[in-house]
């Protein structure tokens, strides 16, 4: 039975959700279309709009209300517990920043952005370098006020994966670069004969729109509920019920550019919109973490999208888009697809190399917070250890260093959840195949509502009501592991 206190809750979040869902969306028009001179004021808003969501969260009513509801210990239903402990986690972390730093904070993070735009674009790093000075310090800030045991970057990590740990991930990724090495050796040895050209050609980019867009809406994307615009780095955003946006950007000459992106940040939109919607103020109606938002991404765009049922397919609409692709088999289409060879570009990367991307950035950012290396040194280290795990030469910075927007959001501790959300994916994807062997039939005919429905079933409804691990567990009867994963890349690559 809900108390006051509970109540009182409810309509603190419903309060704070209205803060912040208008955040989002200037965040997401600061990233497709507000005009250059708009960018200080925009940033003066972001930063109004997080002070007071902080604020109102930290107000210590708010401090009562979680323990005189936890005092009563009559709560039994799952979703009113998982928002009493998400709320307790949040506000013991929060009440430990000043709404000044919060304000701060969202002013560095709005320029450093708009900077590494410009930075990205020509190509230099001097441009972006002291917003990025700025982005350091302000994390290792937070990282001292949440407090940890070992590492500084722990604090930031737990903000993006519950119960994750700087030890726990560099265990896992020291276990994994040996096989992820071999894999990727032995996949582009595989790809040798297959042409890196044979994608290239000339591909109008309202055709890649309504390609994406098609495919988009096949897996169960709603667009009256959505949409999908242009921006520098792909990304998604869950701005509030019924209104989930996607980005992604175009290659006039390479259509898989924008497509693997769309179906990537699809993946996370599926997520955001098969979350509870009448919960969408309360802990338990948000996604439980990055990882498990990673492994639907992933998910779609990997297990689904580069299988070759997808292009046997998709390849007639392929070509009715875009007719020089009649030049190209269906067959030469799906080798194209899973060519791999070390590459310059994350978000570019095939599967067999893709997870020594992210090993890489853990690497360096892990450093950046603890202050082993200096921004300063950043393109230089970056350089150096690209040649070391991919024996490439970077020539400049925008391939190199600046390619990610991640940074330039404040976001360090991200990125490790880009390869847990790999394992995870492997895993589910594996379990639902199990659990209805109908679905794999479903795909091979261009139809993906099983697997959809199976994922709202098993994830999606679950919100935040199980911690991340928990949800795994749950949904596949086992802890995550990572032997799915480089089961995957073994099948689809040796």
């Amino acid at each position: 039975m809900n108390s006051s206190s509970y109540q009182n809750l409810i309509q603190r979040s419903e309060e704070i959700a209205l803060y912040s869902s208008t955040s989002a969306l200037l965040g997401w028009d600061q990233e497709t279309g507000i005009p250059k001179k708009g960018l200080n004021y925009r940033a003066d808003q972001c930063a109004f709009l997080g002070g007071k969501a902080h604020q109102l969260f930290t107000d210590p009513l708010v401090g009562d209300w979680i323990s005189s509801s936890e005092d009563e210990g009559s709560f039994t239903d799952s979703t009113e517990l998982a928002n009493l402990r998400e709320w307790r986690w949040s506000y013991d972390r929060a009440v430990k920043l000043s709404t000044e730093f919060i304000e701060e904070a969202e002013r560095i993070r709005s320029h450093a952005m708009s900077a590494w735009a410009e930075s990205r674009k020509k190509n230099d790093f001097k441009i972006f370098s002291p917003h990025l000075e700025k982005i350091i310090k302000i994390n290792q800030r937070k990282a001292e006020s949440y407090g940890y045991s070992d590492h500084p970057y722990d604090a930031l990590l737990e903000g993006y994966e519950r119960g994750s740990r700087t030890e726990m991930i560099n265990e896992l990724f020291d276990g994994l670069k040996p096989a992820l090495r071999e894999i990727g050796e032995a996949a582009a040895h595989k790809s040798a004969n297959s042409s890196s050209q044979a994608l290239k050609g000339d591909f109008p980019i309202n055709a890649q729109e309504k390609f994406n867009q098609e495919i988009a809406k096949s897996f169960g994307f709603d667009f009256d509920a959505g949409r999908i615009d242009e921006a520098v780095h792909p990304f998604c955003s869950g701005i509030a019920p019924g209104d989930t946006r996607l980005t992604t950007r175009y290659d006039a000459n390479d259509f898989s550019s924008s497509l693997y992106g769309v179906l990537h940040e699809v993946g996370h939109g599926l997520y955001e919109q098969g979350l509870p919607v009448e919960k969408f103020a309360t802990p338990s109606g948000k996604a439980v973490s990055l990882g498990i938002h990673e492994s639907q991404s992933r998910l779609w765009e990997n297990h689904v999208g580069r299988a070759p049922s997808f292009w046997k397919f998709w390849y007639p609409r392929a070509v009715h888009f875009f007719p020089s692709l009649q030049e190209i088999t269906q067959e030469e289409i799906i080798s194209s697809t899973l060519r791999s060879e070390p590459s310059f570009i994350r978000v570019e990367a095939d599967e067999a190399t893709y997870d020594l991307h992210i090993i890489l950035r853990f690497e360096i950012e892990k450093d950046l917070i603890s202050g082993d290396l200096k921004v300063a040194e950043l393109p230089e280290c970056w350089n150096a250890k690209f040649m070391e795990f991919f024996g490439l030469r970077v020539e400049n910075d925008a391939d190199g260093c600046l390619q990610d927007i991640h940074w330039s959001m404040g976001a360090l501790g991200y990125f490790p959840t880009y390869t847990i959300g790999n394992l995870g994916a492997a895993q589910l994807y594996a379990k639902a195949i199990e659990d209805d062997p109908e679905i794999s039939n479903q795909l091979n005919g261009g139809e993906y509502s099983k697997l959809l429905d199976w994922l709202r079933i098993k994830i999606h409804s679950k919100g935040s009501v199980l911690l991340p691990d928990d949800l795994i567990k749950d949904a596949t009867g086992e802890s995550l592991s990572e032997s799915y994963h480089l089961k995957h890349l073994q099948s689809r690559y040796l």
